[in-house]
């Protein structure tokens, strides 16, 4: 017997996505009170988890399977329709249509189908030996797959691909990180973190090719061969892509919706174009007027679930005013014995300023700082790495108030302009066993 609650204009929602926006937005809808039916689709066969798990302990084997599983609401009474992708929309008839052909006709619908990674067309996509990692299954085949390499090559320096590399070293495998950019984890903590970051992961061991970008790969009989555009060649066991990603908006093909980069939706996540529709986490692309009215995406774990509880109130609000979406995005890594940890928005125009837990110190990042950017007088971002109870202390701040100005992070002496960090040294290349070409 479903609980009691408020009437709604709904008897049926269906929500397209069983990851952390799509779970977060079925169990709102029960915690809000709404009686009807509530269905989830979900393209994996698996149970819902935690998919920044991917590329963490589930690598190590410090993780299994099972202990990634996402917790759920207790008597939720949601119903559970795992290993359906869907395929096409149907927002006039109201119905979804899933690869299985089945097809779920709903009232109201939450799309929360997240990203697909985002490959090269020429490609060999599927080959024995390269990996890419999105899913619960690409993650447990990485794993099985590292026991028997030496030597694995990970294409992209962003969050997944350090984070990659460092299980990799972790596992005493030589790690080789290739990226376009001349430091590692750019977009994730920008270049004054990034430069010193960088140079902790090449004393870490791993061996990079920055400022470089892959021109050809290909199979060959024991292993792989990836060339890069100064013509050097690398060879390898396992080759891991990390190069980023799109939106899964390709089943609203045809809707008449507009996908360009996400499905574009109002400030409360309702999808423009649309009756009965909401979008929640990286597919939804939103004006987040905490910072800007322009749409943007947001992939942080820590945003799919409040946007996910924000949506459902939202749908369940029908045509009534609701308030507008705001978040900060927020996450942490650990990797190569750093703690980082990044809040809000880090703007190319901002004013840094860089704080030394411990001035003096050569290795930087790993003795502790604090990077602050700062948009007309107002904190908007935060960096920290080895800092985690100064971070802690600020983003208080920041999460309580939609303003926040403040002159320095922590009371330790604060340089106005980032730090001077020499160009990032590659490690000491490791003995390369040349593995035989296929001819």
């Amino acid at each position: 017997m479903r609980r009691r609650g408020p009437r709604s204009a709904y008897d049926r929602i269906v929500v397209v996505g069983a990851g952390r926006a799509g779970v977060a937005a079925a169990e709102e809808l029960r915690r809000a009170g709404f009686r009807g039916d509530v269905r989830v689709l979900g393209g994996e066969p698996d149970a819902p988890y935690d998919r920044p798990a991917c590329s963490k302990g589930l690598l190590t084997g410090h993780r299994r399977p099972s202990d990634v599983r996402m917790p759920v609401l207790d008597g939720a009474d949601i119903t559970w329709h795992l290993g359906r992708r869907a395929v096409h929309l149907d927002p006039d008839r109201r119905i979804v249509s899933t690869d299985t052909d089945e097809r779920f006709r709903y009232d109201g619908l939450v799309i929360a189908t997240g990203a697909t990674a985002a490959l090269p067309p020429d490609w060999p996509v599927g080959e024995p030996g390269l990996h890419t990692l999105r899913t619960l299954a690409d993650a447990w085949a990485l794993r099985g797959a590292l026991r028997d390499a030496d030597r694995v090559v990970v294409i992209g320096a962003g969050l997944t691909g350090c984070e990659v590399a460092s299980a990799v070293r972790t596992l005493a495998r030589d790690a080789v990180l290739v990226d376009a950019k001349p430091y590692v984890l750019g977009r994730a903590v920008g270049e004054t973190v990034g430069r010193l970051v960088t140079r902790e992961v090449a004393r870490d061991g791993v061996q990079l090719r920055l400022g470089r970008r892959v021109t050809g790969l290909s199979r060959r009989r024991r292993g792989w061969l990836v060339e890069l555009d100064d013509g050097d060649e690398i060879h390898a066991d396992l080759v891991v892509t990390t190069t980023g990603e799109r939106p899964d908006v390709d089943w609203l093909d045809g809707t008449g919706l507009d996908l360009t980069d996400g499905v574009l939706c109002d400030e409360s996540l309702r999808v423009l174009g649309a009756a009965g529709i909401v979008a929640a986490g990286t597919v939804a692309r939103w004006p987040n007027l905490r910072y800007s009215a322009r749409p943007v995406r947001c992939g942080q774990w820590i945003a799919a679930l409040q946007q996910g509880r924000a949506a459902a109130h939202t749908l369940l609000a029908g045509d009534q005013e609701t308030p507008p979406v705001t978040v900060v995005p927020r996450f942490w890594s650990d990797q190569y014995g750093l703690r980082i940890q990044v809040c809000g928005e880090l703007p190319r125009h901002a004013e840094v300023t860089v704080t030394e837990l411990r001035p003096g110190r050569r290795d930087v990042a790993r003795a502790g700082v604090l990077v602050g950017y700062h948009d007309e007088g107002r904190l908007v971002g935060l960096v920290a790495v080895n800092a985690p109870h100064a971070f802690t202390s600020v983003t208080r701040s920041m999460l309580a108030s939609a303003s926040v100005t403040v002159a320095a992070p922590v009371s330790v002496p604060v340089v106005s302009e980032p730090v001077a960090v020499p160009e990032p040294v590659a490690a000491p290349a490791a003995p390369r066993r040349r593995l035989a070409a296929a001819s």
